[in-house]
This record gives C-alpha cells, sequence and structure tokens, in this order.
C-alpha cells in the first residue's frame, strides 16, 4: 500500500477518452509516476532530466493487468504503459523532498517534480488542497500537468 496514501498515477481532471498512450520497454528502473519520454534511437521510456528536452513527455503509469501497484518498480527492459499529459489533467507524480502549495510551479529533475527555480521552465502546478510536505524524496504529489 502506498506510504502516502496515494494508489493512482491519474488523479482525474477533464481528459480524453480514451487517455493518450504510448507503451514500450523502460530504459532503466522506474517507479510509476516517473516522468519521461521514449528516447528516440532506443525506443525505450527514458526519465526526463529536465523537462527540456525534445521529445513528447509522459507519466509512467503503473501495471494493474500484471498486479503491480504505485509501490512497485517498474525494472529496466520491462513493459511501460505511459499516459501523455494533457492540460487539466491530474497525475500523482513523484516528488522531491520539501514543502508545496496548491498553485506553486514546479519544474522537472530527473523524472520528479521539484520546486521550481529561477532559472527553470514550469512544467506543472501542484494541485494539492492542503499544504504539504514530502519528507521522502519520491513519495507522490498530487499535479496538473502544465
Amino acid at each position: 500500500m502506498a506510504k502516502d496514501g496515494k494508489h493512482v498515477i491519474h488523479a482525474g481532471g477533464i481528459f480524453a477518452n480514451p487517455q493518450l498512450h504510448r507503451e514500450g520497454a523502460a530504459a532503466a528502473d522506474t517507479k510509476p509516476g516517473t516522468i519521461g519520454f521514449f528516447d528516440n534511437t532506443t525506443k525505450k521510456f527514458t526519465a526526463s532530466v529536465a523537462g527540456d528536452e525534445e521529445a513528447i513527455l509522459y507519466v509512467a503509469n503503473y501495471d494493474y493487468l500484471r498486479c503491480k501497484t504505485v509501490d512497485d518498480t517498474i525494472v529496466a527492459g520491462d513493459w511501460v504503459v505511459a499516459m501523455h499529459p494533457t492540460p487539466g489533467v491530474f497525475f500523482n507524480v513523484p516528488a522531491a523532498a520539501g514543502t508545496y502549495t496548491k498553485g506553486q510551479p514546479l519544474s522537472i529533475a530527473n523524472g520528479r517534480v521539484k520546486a521550481k527555480a529561477a532559472d527553470e521552465s514550469i512544467r506543472a502546478y501542484v494541485e494539492e488542497d492542503r499544504a504539504t510536505i514530502i519528507t521522502t524524496a519520491g513519495d507522490l504529489l498530487r499535479v496538473v500537468i502544465k
């Protein structure tokens, strides 16, 4: 069971039905919720370093068909079903340790969201109803993708 009480990656919002997906192998061990892209050379899902790659960003989902949860790691080479984040869709994604408040702009570092620094681009916003403290890096934070 998820340590922070979150059990899904796709958390709602306005979305196309069906939600857009892309599938492929994981380039490295990947936690569900990781923000990444499919590398054009290897065709594998790779965690985004800073969100500035010239590629479509996706959010790795957990694999309910194989009884995996948000706490299970998708091992390198295993199949990733990733969701294409569209505006207005909420996701629970891994975050860097810190305190987050609703509406706070976020950037991406190594597949996780973090508080945006002055020289970074905004990639998402916090969508939690209350101030949230992430004490362990990698805990899930509800965000809306920009």
